[in-house]
């Protein structure tokens, strides 16, 4: 037998071999994810906000091993998802097998209580929580309209 025609064999055996053992193996889906080593903190888009827009928004992420090369939307209102889709272009990771996997963001508005003179707080502060790649969640107070002649005028 030629020396390459026994080298094709040989590279075939062992892609058929690892094939099989890639099929006895349970996926881990945690150590399969790409780790982000790079991300801005996503903001609470200001006009949805103002909208008093809050939801879950779903995408689904592709990489390239190094930076997220293509993102598409599954889910959520168009505000949400632009800031969410913005953010997650920002992201690098580790350099690693290109990759596609999930990412959801949670977007969640934060009742707030004004005093007679206008003073607006929530009783829940605003966060954001990274669990990267997988999940965000990001909270705003809600925005307040107050005008202190109303309260006055409820006074009397």
């Amino acid at each position: 037998m030629p020396k390459q025609a026994r080298c094709g064999s040989v590279l075939t055996l062992l892609l058929l071999a690892a094939a099989s053992a890639a099929q006895d193996k349970p996926v881990d889906r945690k150590s399969s994810l790409p780790k982000v080593v790079s991300a801005f903190v996503p903001f609470y888009p200001e006009l949805a906000r103002q909208a008093h827009i809050q939801g879950t928004v779903t995408l689904r992420v592709s990489t390239d091993g190094k930076r997220v090369s293509g993102v598409e939307a599954e889910n959520g209102h168009r505000l949400l998802v632009t800031a969410a889709v913005q953010n997650v272009k920002a992201w690098r990771f580790e350099p690693h097998v290109p990759t596609a996997f999930e990412v959801t963001f949670h977007y969640k508005l934060l009742d707030a209580k004004c005093d007679s003179e206008c003073n607006c707080e929530s009783v829940e502060k605003e966060s954001v929580v990274l669990q990267v790649p997988t999940n965000v969640e990001v909270s705003a107070v809600v925005v307040m309209l107050c005008d202190p002649a109303v309260e006055i005028r409820h006074k009397n």
